[in-house]
């Protein structure tokens, strides 16, 4: 029914309104929606390539070595080495990364040969939620896995059960560092490392395994105060059920047990990375231990100050630069593993867990220099608060489909409701009544 000539017709807005709904609910759905990828792809996604990449401030990778499987009853399944090269591709494997990692912290330690303290609180090892934490952070990072000190106590065994409990939960790796020297560093009885060892492997064995190289892998700290005929017994009493590795401080004292290792690994803390000679004993160590056939772990390390214990001897961080020069060294050095000293040695001053003097420098320059290297998401750099411990985001995919699910059914029954009010064509009036007549539409 048309107007009556002369009158203004008022427009009805629901068609507005409606628009209006249309344009938040598309855009409700956009941030669901790319929450939901963001969570897919956030600071704990590794990338995907295998294939490192250079980038500034990571030196190319160096020269793939050449040598065999692992010596020693190696599982078959295992005939390339990790960081080697396939006999019929191109494409390196990644080479991972670890970390030396310590588990004997009380309340009282941080009493003692202390100048920096974690961000996340003088805790003990005894504490699930901080070593929780410390994973999150080290699996962000871009670091496989900890390698954890380690003897027989009861205290340290109920630890190394925690810390491979909560690895399990989050697909992280651990290692054995086994400390045969004693608090004055002498070594302890070749019949103590033979019942700790069995028993490690006896009780924990499967856990243990690292996939990269088939097997748990032991670095037995201190081999070069035993005799050969000495590892020689220790590697009988694990009978191949375990790589062990030694950590000899020179060419001559790996070379002279080489056939009764898989490899070595050199815990060389106090290095200074940018002497020509460190990166010349890295190359020696390495060539060594590969024409033996063994496996070759690499260290790192971001920094060291002896004072506490007594030294002198001080390499300055550098805020992060020494980390940095130091992983080029040993990624040069065509490792098997790269060993980052330490996540948590905070009397030597080697640590790279987040500390009230440093916050995360160290941490992020390893974040950016594995992503680099095509090892971590470049999202982990400082992704979380530290002081808090990394808890991480609580987004995840699931969530955004409930919110999703939620926001549709408050704003469906709204455009219902609008729908609804939508206007109707005018009725045709009855003769005699004047057009519009009580019509709250029309005006004259």
């Amino acid at each position: 029914m048309r107007p009556v000539p002369g009158t203004r017709v008022r427009r009805p807005r629901w068609h507005a309104r409606l628009a209006v709904l249309s344009v938040l609910l598309a855009a409700c759905l956009a941030v669901v929606v790319g929450l939901a990828f963001g969570e897919r792809m956030g600071p704990g996604a590794r990338v995907a390539s295998t294939k490192p990449t250079a980038g500034a401030g990571a030196p190319a990778p160096g020269p793939a070595s050449a040598h065999p499987s692992v010596r020693a009853g190696a599982p078959a399944t295992s005939s390339v080495r990790a960081g080697a090269p396939a006999a019929t591709s191109s494409v390196r494997n990644p080479i991972p990364v670890f970390a030396y990692f310590y588990q004997w912290f009380t309340s009282s330690s941080w009493n003692r040969a202390k100048i920096d303290y974690p961000l996340i609180g003088r805790y003990s090892s005894d504490d699930q939620q901080v070593l929780q934490a410390q994973v999150r952070q080290a699996k962000t990072a871009g670091i496989d896995g900890f390698f954890t000190s380690w003897k027989s106590t009861a205290a340290l065994n109920r630890r190394l059960q925690l810390l491979l409990e909560v690895a399990r939960a989050q697909d992280f790796r651990v290692g054995v560092v086994y400390e045969a020297l004693d608090f004055s560093r002498a070594p302890l009885p070749v019949a103590t490392v033979e019942r700790d060892l069995t028993y490690l492997l006896s009780r924990w064995g499967p856990a243990l395994s690292i996939p990269q190289f088939g097997r748990p892998v032991i670095i037995w700290t201190g081999t070069d105060k035993y005799t050969a005929a000495d590892v020689a017994a220790v590697r009988a009493s694990i009978a191949g059920r375990a790589l062990l590795l030694a950590s000899s401080h020179s060419v001559s004292g790996y070379e002279r047990i080489a056939d009764l290792v898989d490899g070595e690994a050199y815990y060389w803390s106090s290095a200074d990375p940018n002497a020509a000679a460190t990166t010349a004993k890295l190359a020696a160590l390495s060539s060594a231990v590969h024409a033996h056939g063994g496996l070759w772990l690499a260290p790192a390390a971001g920094g060291f100050d002896g004072r506490p214990l007594g030294g002198t001897r001080v390499i300055e961080r550098g805020g992060g630069d020494t980390l940095v020069a130091s992983l080029g060294n040993a990624f040069t050095s065509a490792p098997d593993a790269v060993m980052v000293i330490s996540w948590n040695e905070w009397s030597e001053n080697t640590y790279i867990e987040p500390s009230q003097k440093y916050g995360r420098v160290e941490l992020d320059a390893l974040t950016r220099y594995l992503a680099q290297r095509g090892l971590a998401s470049p999202g982990g750099v400082s992704a979380v608060d530290s002081s808090q411990g990394d808890t991480g985001g609580s987004w995840t995919g699931g969530k955004a489909a409930v919110a999703l699910g939620v926001l549709t059914a408050l704003v469906l029954p709204g455009l219902s409701l609008l729908a609804r009010g939508r206007p109707r064509a005018p009725r045709r009036h009855r003769a005699g009544r004047p057009a519009g007549a009580g019509s709250p539409r029309h005006r004259l």
